[in-house]
């Protein structure tokens, strides 16, 4: 059990079974598995990190969604008589009758707080109830056998299955609404434009969720050969269904000829006073029918293996490890209709069918790791030379494709502790499979509203429809590494372990992800990945209306980086075992060229926003104490400030993010000694955990992709203590 320390309520629960069990005199192992977890996320209201305002300039002409509707003239004319402002916002609880009367004490007064919404949850970052996660739960089941039938014969098998629910809270819908100079809801005589939130109280809170079903079953067998030889065959097939009940992008249009019918009434507090019937059964988009969950992702594979091992090879210069084999995979990705409804079945958009893929690779491999010379021949300051070599040949005839993956490998062991090891690895990333469209609109995969900053109109914030549409064009991604490295390891009783490696790695075509805010941010990079309406008049480009996420290759990358390790055990201190560990990474380099004819970004020192967690320097270190009945422990994490992009040294007020230091603790003792009438076989065992102990809070930074003004290296609910047991009988 997991929960904030203090302030409020936010709770991580897991409960995990187990049981184990030996039959057939010992030649049949069962155990079986079921872990249920439930997760509570913290919301704005609780963490405050917006301070309860609409954060970013306020610019005439551009719309502001906060917690009750902004008023403005169309044409910029004053609202109230001349020389009066031609801004003004509804009262909070207005429901939005009386006319001019409820406005006369609020010209030029906008609203900049946050939406609040009925309920606890409310997915925008324009929302006091904003959640900073999702509400989950998950209940997952594992059940696997083992038997010896033979003494030179075993086969097993191994079966999963999860089920996880998701859900954000309600569904935070904004648009600008013109009403008329005659409409019976305009007090000011004049056409004004509305900008406002609205949510869909009637649907629940729980409305709209997503459901991602997992299952998957392994069969193996393992037939002893002599001479230590081993023959492995297994096969497993896994299957992933994602569903979702849930509401589009509601129908802009409709919501208009609402207002301009008299139906709804824009100049309401919409936090309080809901929307008509109409607005759902008219303007409202559903994914596929109302109150119906649709698939929108079927996806299933297939993995067979033969390996051939043999952990004791005699070789001509000493003992050594043979591992050969080959593997053939499947993978689908089922058809799929995007259908977009109105509350009485019919069409919101025409249907895009999307023609799902099928991608069959087969590879082989080979192994081999021993001496590279005998004992006799080395010196006595050299103990031993070691090598691997290892290749492995991918190729599929779907995707029209081969590669071959060679590694290699040295260690060089030296008296005295002293190690020395370099390899050089090449991999390649074969891109996912991914649907492909053949009728409908060609926009894009699943869309779904999507909050965003724009950089273009002054860090604005407002929802946009974001898809992923499919990429033919997306390549292999081939890699390089090369490392070199110093180990150091001494003693027993007080046992010591230090190791240095450098890493040097290049790649081509890397793949990586567009979120919708880094396709805004690298709009000038990606232009057709964000589509924008016509600017208004005082605007130097329009609003986005859509946003194309979804893999892209970056054209080359080269990075370089060090990495330190530091252990030390005492295991007999104070009649328990002394555990001091240090771990740190250091990036001296991190070139990324994202189109083949632009230059290379030093995203290290002169950032742009593809890569957005490249840190200079990290590490964590601790201590810890046990013994058979108590245990102790303390842990660190230190993060390096972070240079950022030049547009985001603007709103940030500097030109990094600070650095952040975090402390855990923890202690733990054997309660059983305290229970006498425990049975000898019966444990238990318990742990208090308090994460982030000195309550540091994250360094700012302006523009976070989740819209919190902070950069959060931790969990997002500060302080949290966490109480595990551990029961056996």
């Amino acid at each position: 059990y997991s929960n904030a320390a203090r302030g409020f309520n936010a709770p991580q629960t897991s409960l995990s079974l187990q049981h184990g069990q030996s039959l057939l005199d010992g030649r049949l192992h069962l155990l079986l598995n079921a872990t249920f977890t439930e997760i509570t996320p913290p919301t704005e209201s609780q963490l405050n990190h917006h301070r309860g305002l609409i954060e970013g300039p306020v610019t005439p002409g551009l719309p502001i969604y906060a917690a009750t509707p902004n008023i403005r003239s169309a044409d910029g004319a004053p609202l109230f008589g001349p020389g009066s402002s031609p801004y003004t916002s509804v009262a909070p609880g207005a429901d939005g009758s009386g006319g001019l009367t409820p406005f006369l004490s609020r010209e030029g007064l906008l609203s900049l707080g946050l939406f609040d919404p009925p309920g606890d949850r409310a997915a925008s970052v324009a929302s006091l109830d904003n959640p900073y996660g999702r509400a989950q739960r998950r209940a997952a089941y594992f059940g696997s056998a083992v038997w010896d039938v033979l003494p030179t014969l075993q086969i097993g098998l191994d079966g999963f299955y999860s089920r996880t629910i998701a859900n954000r809270g309600y569904d935070v819908l904004n648009a600008d609404l013109d009403l008329a100079a005659t409409s019976p809801f305009n007090p000011f005589g004049r056409e004004v434009r509305v900008s406002l939130n609205e949510t869909a109280p009637l649907l629940g809170q729980e409305y709209s969720q997503g459901s991602i079903e997992s299952y998957s079953a392994v069969a193996g067998a393992l037939l002893k050969l002599p001479s230590e030889w081993r023959v492995m065959l297994d096969a497993q097939y896994a299957s992933n269904i994602t569903k979702y009940r849930g509401l589009a992008a509601p129908d802009l249009n409709r919501w208009q000829q609402l207002v301009d019918s008299g139906v709804y009434n824009p100049l309401r507090d919409t936090q309080v006073h809901g929307p008509p019937q109409e607005f759902y059964d008219q303007v409202l988009v559903y994914y596929g029918d109302k109150g119906r969950f649709v698939t929108l992702g079927n996806f299933d594979a297939v993995d067979t293996a033969l390996r051939i091992t043999n952990q004791s090879l005699s070789l001509p210069t000493g003992s050594g490890v043979i591992n050969a084999g080959a593997d053939y995979r499947v993978v689908r990705l089922a058809d799929y209709t995007q259908r977009l409804h109105y509350a009485d079945g019919s069409d919101a958009v025409p249907p895009s069918a999307w023609t799902g893929r099928m991608l069959e690779r087969y590879s082989v491999f080979g192994e081999m790791e021993g001496p590279l010379l005998p004992a006799k021949w080395l010196p006595s300051w050299l103990h031993r030379i070691d090598a691997d070599v290892a290749l492995r040949y991918v190729a599929s005839a779907s995707a029209e494709e081969a590669n071959y993956a060679p590694t290699a490998a040295l260690k060089f062991d030296f008296a005295g502790g002293w190690s020395f090891r370099g390899s050089v690895t090449t991999a390649s990333r074969f891109p996912n499979p991914e649907l492909s469209i053949s009728v409908g609109s060609g926009s894009g995969g699943p869309s779904a509203p999507a909050q965003i900053v724009d950089p273009r109109l002054g860090g604005i914030q407002y929802s946009v429809d974001a898809s992923s549409p499919n990429n033919p064009s997306l390549h292999t991604e081939d890699a390089v590494t090369q490392t070199a490295g110093l180990l150091f390891q001494r003693g027993r009783e007080h046992h010591f372990r230090a190791s240095l490696d450098f890493v040097d790695t290049r790649t081509v075509n890397e793949i990586d992800n567009l979120t919708p805010q880094s396709a805004v941010d690298l709009e000038a990079v990606f232009p057709d990945r964000v589509v924008r309406a016509a600017p208004a008049p005082g605007q130097p480009v329009g609003l986005i209306t859509q946003v194309f996420t979804g893999d892209v290759n970056a054209a080359s990358r080269h990075s370089q980086d060090w990495n330190l390790s530091l252990d030390y055990t005492w295991k007999d201190c104070f009649g328990g075992t002394l555990d001091l560990y240090g771990r740190l990474v250091y990036f001296q380099k991190y070139d990324l060229q994202l189109v083949p004819d632009s230059p290379a970004v030093d995203e290290l020192n002169h950032p742009d926003h593809f890569v957005l967690s490249i840190l200079k320097l990290r590490s964590n270190f601790g201590a810890s104490w046990s013994n058979d009945r108590i245990g102790f422990g303390l842990d660190g994490r230190y993060f390096h400030a972070r240079e950022l992009a030049p547009d985001e040294q603007i709103s940030q007020g500097s030109s990094q993010i600070d650095p952040y230091w975090e402390f855990d603790a923890y202690v733990q003792a054997d309660l059983a000694r305290w229970l006498p009438w425990l049975r000898p076989h019966h444990g238990l065992r318990a742990q208090v955990r308090v994460n982030n102990l000195f309550d540091s809070g994250f360094p700012r930074f302006s523009t976070d992709p989740y819209g919190a003004g902070v950069e959060p290296y931790g969990d997002w609910r500060g302080r949290t203590y966490s109480l595990s047991l551990t029961a056996t009988y």
